[in-house]
């Protein structure tokens, strides 16, 4: 349930490597384990395909930010008329 919150992600992505080495002996022998294993398989893959998506987004505003932003072309007479 809680495997996409960020602040437990780090203490259940190693519970769940130990669950999956404890279970692994009975996968595809119980339709229980195999539908929980299923399950997060699922919140897995939904949360890499939002990541993903994240990440397109973050470049598509840098690349937004980058074309918006614009350097002042430093003009060396007006420093000296202003006394820099």
């Amino acid at each position: 349930r809680r495997v996409i919150e960020p602040r437990f992600t780090p203490v259940l992505v190693t519970v769940a490597d130990m669950i999956t080495d404890i279970y692994q002996p009975v996968v595809g022998q119980s339709a229980i384990v195999d539908r929980q294993f299923l399950r997060l398989q699922e919140a897995i893959g939904k949360e890499i395909d939002y990541q993903e998506e994240l990440l397109e987004v973050l470049g598509m505003m840098d690349t937004l930010f980058a074309t918006f932003t614009k350097k002042r072309p430093t003009n060396l007479e007006e420093n000296k008329s202003n006394g820099l």
